[in-house]
């Protein structure tokens, strides 16, 4: 009766985390395909790409979407391997799907044209372009937040970052950050519009401000604290060879019978708190687990520990 009883929750845990994925992905159609593609705002991202590939050639914005994010797809499956590229199977389904709804429905195309559009096609005015790029970011955010909650990834750019992680060792904000600014500059010389471009950045603050609190809480550093009975060891193990993070076991004492346990203390990114607190409950699903906001972490694996040279010499010299 146990193990029917544990089937079920397992099942129940992986149904709910692939309908936030299925939400979170709607989400980030309906930023893009109701807010940003119309008013012609460029984000960045996949959107900004279809909007960019629109304007120089005229091919439709959800077309460039579908196929690049299936090349992207495509390219990650073998470098990144099947387990992490199954998590961005369902976006790369569903994004573009959605997106062609959101952008050929006659309802949902009136929508956009009548909310943020005059009679010519053009934006209204620049507050109305201000309110369809906040609510395009401010979707797209809630959108990518929820699908990492759910154990997800988007796809698209995300898989080009993590290439380019894998291969460089360049953190994956950075690299996301570069590829989603080069997107934009390059839509401001193809739109040749200053202040829509300007807009477009405000729309991709707003973006990665939602990201950031809807998944952590405004930060990108997590430190665990794990206390298992029987399993430490294994759980270690999973950090050190699967992770490749670095641990440390700090000796405790039970404060109800007095028994010595041993807690491990990780710090790791946000991408990768769902998959290991998987990882933990498998191993052992007694385990207690403290996760907490870090302010930073410095060391191998993150931000290199520097000290201030100049400040360094001028003490020097001072003695």
């Amino acid at each position: 009766m146990e193990i029917i009883k544990k089937g079920k929750d397992v099942y129940k845990k992986i149904i709910s985390k692939y309908i936030l994925i299925l939400i979170g992905t709607i989400m980030i159609a309906v930023g893009s395909g109701l807010f940003l593609i119309p008013t012609s705002v460029n984000a960045g991202g996949l959107s900004g790409l279809g909007i960019i590939v629109q304007k120089t050639t005229g091919f439709d914005p959800d077309l460039t979407v579908l196929i690049a994010s299936w090349i992207l797809f495509l390219i990650g499956l073998p470098i990144l391997g099947w387990k992490f590229t199954f998590k961005s199977l369902l976006s790369t389904i569903v994004y573009p799907l959605a997106l062609m709804l959101f952008i050929r429905v006659p309802f949902f195309q009136n929508f956009a044209k009548n909310t943020f559009l005059n009679e010519v096609g053009e934006p209204k005015d620049t507050a109305t372009l201000l309110i369809a790029a906040l609510f395009g970011g401010a979707f797209t955010g809630l959108g990518v937040g929820l699908t990492f909650i759910g154990g997800g990834s988007t796809g698209g750019v995300d898989i080009l970052v993590c290439v380019i992680n894998k291969y460089t060792r360049i953190k994956h904000s950075a690299s996301s950050f570069f590829i989603d600014a080069l997107i934009i500059v390059i839509g401001i010389f193809v739109a040749q519009n200053i202040l829509v471009s300007l807009i477009g950045i405000v729309a991709a603050f707003m973006c990665a401000l939602l990201i950031e609190y809807v998944f952590v809480g405004g930060t990108s550093t997590l430190t665990a604290q794990i206390i298992s009975t029987n399993h430490v060891d294994e759980i270690n193990n999973y950090i050190h060879n699967v992770m490749e993070r670095g641990s440390t076991f700090i000796n405790v004492e039970g404060g109800y019978k007095g028994d010595p346990k041993k807690m491990i203390v990780v710090s790791f990114t946000k991408n990768e708190y769902q998959e290991m607190i998987e990882a933990i409950s498998k191993i052992d699903p007694k385990a207690f687990v403290i996760v907490s906001h870090t302010q930073e972490v410095m060391g191998e694996g993150f931000r290199e520990l520097k000290t201030n040279k100049r400040k360094r010499n001028k003490k020097s010299n001072d003695k």
